[in-house]
């Protein structure tokens, strides 16, 4: 497993004007939370570099998860560290306690493991 880089590292690593997409409830507020195997006993909150990568993990997630189907959920873009830092200092239970930046790459990848297409 990779080690994860420190918080730190991190929040010097993005600049103030940094964006990215998650992807969050229109009605209650609350952002999805994707369970990763990767990261055991963690709720990591997943950024998007692009509306179109939020849109398609979203749609696999609908796919399989019929309670969140009820939801409005949409891809919302947001200031990224600022995002990430809220989470570091947010000890509530139910939110994420984790992240994850995903690469286009990575998105593909999820798509086409649960056999969905990826919108080129």
């Amino acid at each position: 497993m990779t080690k994860p880089l420190s918080l730190e590292t991190i929040l010097g690593k993005l600049s103030d004007d940094d964006e990215t997409w998650v992807l969050q409830d229109e009605l209650s507020g609350k952002y999805v939370i994707i369970p990763d195997d990767r990261f055991p006993g963690r709720r990591p909150m997943r950024f998007f570099l692009s509306r179109q990568d939020a849109e398609s993990v979203l749609w696999e997630v609908l796919k399989v998860n019929s309670m969140l189907r009820q939801a409005r959920i949409s891809p919302v873009k947001v200031q990224t560290k600022k995002a990430i830092a809220s989470i570091a200092m947010d000890r509530t239970p139910d939110h994420a306690d984790a992240f994850v930046i995903h690469s286009p790459n990575e998105v593909f990848e999820f798509v086409l493991e649960r056999g969905g297409s990826y919108p080129l």
